[in-house]
């Protein structure tokens, strides 16, 4: 007779599988059948069937009268709202800004996305002689930062004519004020992932930014090093990005994204 696993002892397995069941509902497009549950749960379809009942009871899921087959519940929809709303982005992000702020020397924000650009929501100073960044508070444009391109890159495109002036002010001699010319350096983010934006809001002045995502995979906020462009140069060192593209990951993990 061998040891049983301590860990797995501890788990309830009906709890466990019910769980599974609401994951699995909670990230599925439209209605879902008890067979195909089951298989991608790899277990028989009574088991699935009659959590499913239950779930249905304490609505958690609703099921289709015409085709039978189920989706989230209002119960399920509240409970994940109410979790979004008692999560705190800057005591989330805050120990991974330290880290990024170490490992790099450069100073950090975070910057939650909002409809007219991104509000920057906390700073730590960097580790250089020369102290550059941005204050919070501050409202950063979605054409002429790096937050705010890299949030437009990972928004729907039809989306970035509310959010990008008809006509752009340059900020300096370097903004992108041609809309071709600012979609497709756009398009050209979204396909790397990160986003500079040298001399564009103020001359000498550089960042690298990456954006965190929430628990429904649309963006909500952004991180980013801020330094002068000597620092942060065009392209930006590989382990800059690095850094960064981690700390966001990591963000978004535990705002509930799944990567």
């Amino acid at each position: 007779m061998t040891a049983e696993d301590p860990q797995k002892t501890e788990i309830i397995q009906s709890v466990a599988l019910a769980l599974q069941v609401l994951e699995a509902m909670a990230f599925s497009e439209g209605e879902v059948g008890v067979t195909e549950l089951a298989q991608a749960l790899g277990t028989t379809k009574s088991r699935i069937y009659r959590h499913l009942r239950t779930l249905v009871s304490l609505g958690y899921l609703t099921q289709s009268e015409e085709t039978e087959r189920y989706r989230i519940g209002a119960r399920l929809i509240g409970l994940g709202r109410a979790a979004a709303g008692s999560t705190d982005l800057t005591s989330v992000a805050m120990p991974h800004l330290r880290a990024l702020r170490d490992r790099t020397g450069q100073a950090v924000s975070l910057g939650q996305i909002e409809p007219t650009g991104i509000r920057i929501l906390n700073t730590l100073p960097g580790r250089m002689q020369i102290e550059v960044g941005v204050r919070p508070g501050s409202l950063l444009g979605f054409w002429n930062s790096a937050q705010g391109k890299v949030a437009l890159a990972f928004t729907p495109r039809s989306r970035w004519p509310d959010l990008i002036p008809e006509t752009i002010s340059p900020m300096t001699e370097f903004t992108i004020t041609d809309h071709a010319a600012l979609y497709a350096h756009i398009d050209d983010i979204a396909a790397r992932g990160w986003s500079t934006a040298p001399n564009e809001t103020m001359l000498g002045l550089n960042a690298l930014a990456c954006p965190i995502f929430g628990l429904d995979g649309e963006p909500v906020a952004t991180v980013a090093i801020v330094s002068l462009t000597q620092y942060i140069s065009t392209p930006p060192d590989a382990d800059q990005i690095d850094a960064v593209q981690e700390a966001a990951r990591r963000i978004s993990a535990e705002l509930g994204h799944a990567v």
